[in-house]
């Protein structure tokens, strides 16, 4: 029998971590354009918050899957 191919895993942190420093980075380009006048007092503590939360749900996410993986191991040895 052949088996089958493990499916690929998500690393959801470096995802949500970039997404945070992209929004960051567009903003401080709508500042340099002149439509948005961000300071670093609201957009530094937003940074490090989006970042908080990136690794909040990424280990949950990664929490979830060792837990469905578990159980599918378990079920698969009886």
């Amino acid at each position: 029998m052949t088996s089958q191919p493990k499916p690929h895993r998500i690393q959801l942190f470096p995802v949500l971590g970039g997404l945070v420093f992209l929004v960051v980075g567009v903003l401080y380009l709508l500042q340099a354009a002149g439509v948005l006048h961000p300071t670093s007092r609201v957009v530094l503590p937003l940074e490090a918050a989006g970042l908080v939360l990136a690794a909040l749900f990424s280990a949950g996410y990664s929490r979830r899957s060792r837990t469905r993986r578990d159980r599918s191991q378990a079920s698969s040895d009886r």
